[in-house]
């Protein structure tokens, strides 16, 4: 879906520029306005800092409790501070006063908060089966699974009443034969993967015993032609269904199972991973497992908790969004978890114009969301859809149409973010993808060449480092990190490897060049390199793995523990020079630590803290 609000060129004045070639987004001392900052390196323009922090760490100047969930780093630009977050499950776009945290605005990208209305409207009439205008929790469980319960806003009432109250409601409505027992017949289109969790262990009872019990009634009650098999059809829709292909056991020759299922196959599995259970669920046993998960709501899903649930990206390593904010004059350019990208006006949040990386261009979801921050590359804006219809695109950043679509490089997103790069005359943007560090022209998005050693099979986070017509990169996962050296002019470009050194791994938290050395601290230990020999010079454990800048010759390293550290960018050796902790939110610190204007920022999760670094 695309949809341009507003085709109007935006007057940018620039008071001052970063050096010309690798800045894309003109911006002035105290800036820090796009992702890795003015040069997308990791580098502060900042002077006149601490070189030595309190035991306690430096002074905080606020904190506020109002950036959501999720894991995107911010932008300063003018005095405003531009970041996203889940607020109350839906991913916003939200800007700050950088002088108090205080919220200026937080906005959905039209477009997104139409369909999300939408979609809402849809769901609750699915949802709402008896029509009676409420969605009771069997309702809600019949569709959403235990999950739901995780956005039914808790009560006052403790959680063991609750849990009393609500397990006896359910139970009667899904006993049906009123026998005092849910079997997955009665229970299991409900309750799901939820009900083997729920039906617990008994310590005291013989587990083969019950195994054989168990055994017994499946292939009386399934295997309906009385051939002594289950089939996969048999047994589809029943307690077998969803561990079928576990207990079909594969053939020796064929490495493969016969679909079908005999009742030595599944007394097997039974008395392997279902020991001591009875296949069968207690109200005692239901009510246990609402106070284990601490429910507390009042089990009626409303409009407000079903947004929530879906308002965002959603993934079990953490929800919320990943990329930041591309600040670029009086806009502000934005690309969230699902792939939505959207330019707003950077004073009020109005949406100047809106894409969908998976609906208009054909892109693949990442396994752990989209996670790059835009690129301004003069007129354009460059992202990354990923997938058959080319994996980059460029949109014109005044009205979001499409210029060009790499469809000759088709490799999928990951999520390391493109850099532009001038390489042997040829001006080009560099991305790490799923399977190579790669250039395309920045004219056509012709592919030029390709790099592959540095990619590992489940994550490349790492933007690339280039200088001339060398380009480093690396991954974590035990991968490490190579430089490959560009030779050729035009669309005849190649990469040929350097050297590859394993130790250099960088899992999320980013490489910084100072002068001729390499600092990371993104898979362990910190580590010193030299950029064109990959020559260590030093690795030191004080500093644990998380992200990493530079500014006024200080290495920032945020741990993904929650530990801050600042040392020297000394390639001699380590010169720890303060640490301190932060308060944990239950995740990670996987958002990028930044220092600009004087400050320092820590987001973690829904928390955003500044710091006064400068020498008084």
């Amino acid at each position: 879906m695309r949809v341009s609000v507003v085709c109007v060129a935006a007057a940018c004045v620039l008071s001052w520029c970063v050096a010309e070639g690798t800045a894309q987004v003109p911006s002035k001392p105290g800036d820090w306005p796009q992702w890795r900052g003015p040069k997308r390196d990791g580098i502060s323009l900042d002077t006149g800092l601490l070189k030595e922090w309190p035991s306690d760490g430096p002074k905080m100047l606020w904190q506020v409790n109002s950036v959501g969930v999720g894991y995107s780093s911010i932008a300063v630009k003018d005095g405003h501070i531009f970041t996203q977050g889940d607020l109350d499950g839906v991913e916003h776009i939200i800007a700050l006063d950088a002088k108090d945290g205080r919220t200026l605005w937080a906005v959905q990208p039209g477009p997104v908060a139409s369909l999300l209305e939408t979609r809402i409207a849809n769901e609750l009439k699915q949802l709402d089966r008896d029509g009676d205008g409420v969605i009771s929790e069997l309702e809600a469980l019949s569709r959403l699974n235990w999950d739901w319960n995780k956005f039914d806003k808790p009560g006052s009432d403790p959680v063991d009443a609750v849990a009393a109250r609500r397990s006896t409601v359910l139970f009667k409505e899904l006993d049906k034969d009123g026998d005092g027992k849910l079997t997955f017949v009665e229970a299991g289109n409900v309750l799901r993967d939820t009900f083997d969790r729920v039906d617990v262990s008994d310590k005291n009872a013989d587990p083969i015993a019950l195994a054989k019990q168990r055994t017994e009634s499946a292939m009386k009650e399934l295997d309906q032609d009385e051939d002594g098999f289950i089939s996969r059809k048999e047994a589809q829709v029943t307690v077998l269904d969803r561990h079928f292909g576990r207990m079909d056991l594969p053939d020796p020759a064929t490495s493969k199972g016969d679909n079908q299922l005999t009742a030595d196959e599944i007394l097997t599995f039974y008395a392997k991973h279902e020991i001591g259970r009875d296949g069968v669920v207690t109200l005692e046993e239901l009510r246990r497992h609402y106070v284990a998960t601490k429910v507390s709501g009042d089990g009626v899903l409303t409009a407000t908790e079903l947004k929530a649930m879906v308002g965002g990206y959603r993934n079990g390593m953490g929800d919320g969004p990943r990329g930041t904010p591309t600040v670029d004059g009086d806009r502000v350019y934005v690309e969230g978890g699902n792939g939505d990208v959207a330019c707003l006006e950077a004073a009020t949040g109005k949406t100047i114009w809106y894409v969908s990386l998976r609906n208009d261009f054909g892109g693949g979801t990442p396994g752990w969301g989209y996670s790059e921050s835009p690129l301004i590359a003069d007129e354009l804006v460059i992202v990354t859809p990923g997938g058959k219809g080319g994996t980059l695109v460029a949109l014109s950043k005044l009205d979001g149409k499409l210029v060009w679509q790499s469809k000759g490089f088709t490799e999928g997103a990951h999520y390391s973010s493109p850099v532009l790069a001038e390489i042997n005359g040829e001006k080009q943007i560099v991305q790490f993808s799923n399977q190579s560090v790669f250039g395309v022209s920045l004219a056509e998005g012709k592919p030029l060449w390709r790099y592959a050693a540095p990619a590992n099979g489940t994550a490349n986070c790492c933007a690339p480092i280039v200088e001339d017509n060398l380009v480093f990169a690396a991954s974590g996962y035990g991968k490490g990190g190579g430089l490959a050296k560009i030779t050729g002019a035009g669309s005849t470009q190649t990469a040929e490897e350097v050297y590859f050194e394993q130790k250099m791994r960088c899992h999320h938290g980013g490489i910084v060049k100072v002068g001729d050395y390499m600092y990371s601290a993104g898979d362990g230990p910190l580590m010193c390199m030299e950029f064109k020999t990959g020559r260590i010079a030093w690795q030191a454990r004080g500093a644990s793995k998380g992200s990493i800048c530079v500014a006024d010759g200080m290495l920032y390293i945020l741990g993904e523990n929650h530990e801050v550290f600042l040392a020297e960018a000394n390639s001699e050796e380590y010169r720890e020079r303060g640490r301190f902790k932060i308060q944990g939110h239950g995740r990670p610190s996987w958002a990028h630590v930044i220092v600009t204007g004087g400050r320092m920022y820590l987001r973690d999760q829904e928390s955003l803290t500044a710091y006064d670094v400068k020498v008084k």
